[in-house]
């Protein structure tokens, strides 16, 4: 079953408009005006741990501070950065293995 979004992509592209430029532009327009939900996303990028801690604060449209926060109260450990030198370069080496 062909959904009424289907319709307006599939349009769109025959209209020559950029689909995957078209779907970024609404999910942005959503994120803009649904703070609740960008927090969410923010929150479950940072948890399956996609994004960094400034980057879940960005999203979220939070301070640093209010994004640790929110984090702490959805029980979600903050990560730290690397503790030394050898700390940070074993885990240089290690991505550099991927």
């Amino acid at each position: 079953m062909i959904t009424d979004i289907e319709y307006i992509l599939k349009a769109s592209e025959k209209l020559g408009y950029d689909v995957e430029g078209l779907l970024r532009d609404a999910v942005n327009l959503f994120l803009t005006v649904n703070k609740e939900f960008r927090e969410k996303i923010a929150v479950e990028l940072y948890k399956d741990d996609r994004i960094s801690l400034g980057k879940a604060s960005e999203i979220a449209g939070l301070s640093y501070e209010d994004m640790k926060e929110l984090l702490i109260k959805n029980n979600i450990t903050i990560r730290r950065g690397p503790e030394s030198a050898k700390e940070l370069r074993e885990k240089a080496k290690m991505l550099s293995m991927l």
